[in-house]
């Protein structure tokens, strides 16, 4: 496979989405963004993407912050990340730009398009869900299941041409308590999409991030939220998969 990274100047700062292609291909291919955890584009997020490009499909990680920034510790990150929460438009325009860039590759398909998120790119891919209805379809992984409008349940607006979303989420996620699961379901359902939520029992927040690929525990700290497991990672992969293939038939 090719890599190469993508600059372009969004909001007056450089931006750098490194991109992974496979070697041999015919005809267009699907994209497929991946936008990291709080941490920014982290080794962890380019081997989603790298192992994108392996299964066929253009593997493009956007540079969230900008200039390749990564904070590592667990305060940075928030610190970094609490503006885009904030402000969902901002995290919005900020992939639909992303992906605005990756569609201009050459052997770019702009129909064939989807996003994976984790954390709180998991909420930034399902309010591309909620409001680009263009796109083929979402994954969010151990997400942040925040609705887009902060109202009672009734109340919240229903996206009824969305694209498919499959949502992988474990049950022991205190940044996710049951009333929040139960928020998305009565949402989606709501708005007549296309979706599949998979509770992973048991497990914590991040359970597909190796500890040696977490930030915050190369950086001292012991982050008891998060919690790796090799089966509920492998799982995730096999779900991911298998929907991708389903979205690009």
């Amino acid at each position: 496979m090719s890599h190469h990274f993508v600059e372009y100047v969004h909001d007056d700062r450089l931006y750098q989405d490194s991109c992974y292609i496979p070697d041999a291909y015919q005809g267009e291919l699907p994209i497929v963004l991946i936008i990291p955890d709080y941490h920014g584009a982290t080794q962890y997020a380019e081997n989603e993407a790298q192992a994108l490009a392996e299964l066929g499909y253009i593997g493009y990680c956007v540079d969230f912050y900008g200039e390749r920034a990564m904070p590592r510790s667990s305060q940075e990150a928030g610190n970094l990340i609490v503006p885009f929460i904030d402000d969902r438009i901002k995290a919005l325009n900020r992939n639909l730009t992303a992906l605005k860039k990756a569609k201009e590759l050459d052997c770019a398909s702009r129909q064939k398009v989807a996003a994976i998120g984790f954390s709180s790119g998991g909420m930034f891919a399902l309010d591309m869900a909620r409001r680009v209805s263009s796109m083929k379809g979402v994954i969010c992984i151990w997400g942040l299941l925040i609705p887009w409008q902060l109202r009672p349940f009734p109340m919240i607006e229903a996206n009824v041409e969305g694209p498919k979303v499959l949502i992988l989420q474990g049950t022991d996620d205190i940044f996710n308590p049951l009333e929040n699961i139960f928020g998305i379901i009565h949402e989606f359902d709501a708005s007549g999409i296309d979706y599949q939520l998979i509770l992973l029992g048991g497990q914590k927040h991040a359970f597909s991030l190796r500890p040696e690929q977490n930030l915050e525990v190369s950086s001292g700290e012991d982050p008891k939220a998060l919690l790796y497991n090799s089966l509920a990672d492998l799982r995730s992969h096999q779900y991911t998969n298998n929907f991708l293939s389903e979205l690009f038939l």
